[in-house]
């Protein structure tokens, strides 16, 4: 998507996108994108900061919370950002049209924009106080102004993303398989993963539904999903099993939503994560408990 044209976006659905849910308490937050700009061009040292989270079944959103929220990393970002929060789980009218026009479908997502309303940064993983320092001086002190790395887009070894102001590509907000192995974790399968399945409920996530998955006794699997986008829902049955290989597969019969499908488990934290193969760069599918 073009900064420029997204930039116009941003500032049309400003003066109608109202908060419905704080993720960062404490920070200097505003009920709308359009006071937040408001404060910005009043105050140009600052940028306003977009928090794409998530109210429920959002392990990863909670962490990174936590981390923005600690003390030394609240000193240090507070001053800086005007914050307006944006709910992926259950979002209003018009924090559902900031979505679609910034084109964010994952969550955790930090959207950074200068006076003008111009993304000039995002990051869609803290993995700790020191990538959100980092972050936090590279936008407070503009340094994607001048910065050779402000001329595309970069993965940087700290796991944050940098987009040049005169133009940039959708924001990519999808999880990777190397995200997940970066980082302390175990690759579940056999008998563990069927005891840990069995009788319970999850919620798994992709690119366009939230999905209710019931993973009952032989191999009976329940459904129910939402689309993210609120245009849709469904129910269905299908089957469950475990490979020898130790691969998840899932069988639903859902219309208009394809699960049918075997993919690695992964355990990082509290989440699960789906990988259809092992390749560093495969993206993949994140499923948490989802209660009883």
């Amino acid at each position: 998507m073009n900064a420029r044209w997204l930039a116009a976006a941003l500032l049309v659905l400003a003066a109608g996108t109202a908060q419905a849910h704080s993720f960062l308490p404490g920070y200097d937050e505003a009920p709308s994108l359009a006071a937040a700009l408001e404060r910005v061009r009043a105050q140009p040292d600052r940028h306003v900061l977009v928090y794409f989270g998530m109210s429920e079944f959002c392990p990863v959103c909670k962490e990174a919370e936590a981390i923005l929220t600690s003390r030394k990393v609240m000193e240090a970002w507070k001053p800086n950002y005007v914050v307006v929060s944006v709910d992926l789980f259950a979002p209003t009218k018009e924090e559902r049209e900031l979505i679609e026009q910034a084109q964010v479908r994952w969550a955790p997502v930090l959207l950074f924009l200068n006076a003008s309303g111009r993304r000039v940064a995002y990051a869609r993983q803290l993995r700790g106080e020191r990538d959100a320092m980092a972050m936090n001086e590279f936008v407070s002190q503009k340094r994607y102004a001048t910065s050779a790395l402000g001329k595309y887009s970069q993965n940087l070894d700290f796991g944050l993303t940098e987009l040049a102001a005169q133009g940039s590509p959708r924001i990519d907000d999808r999880p990777r398989l190397r995200d997940v192995t970066s980082q302390p974790h175990e690759r579940l399968g056999g008998d563990a993963l069927r005891q840990l399945l069995t009788g319970k409920r999850m919620r798994k996530e992709n690119q366009d539904w939230f999905l209710t998955l019931d993973f009952g006794e032989r191999k009976l699997l329940e459904a129910a999903g939402d689309r993210k986008d609120g245009r849709g829902s469904m129910r269905g049955v299908g089957q469950w099993y475990v490979t020898k290989k130790g691969k998840l597969c899932v069988d639903i019969d859902m219309r208009g939503v394809d699960e049918r499908w075997c993919r690695h488990v992964f355990r990082a934290g509290e989440t699960y994560y789906l990988s259809k193969d092992l390749r560093p760069d495969r993206v993949v599918y994140r499923m948490v408990a989802g209660g009883g």
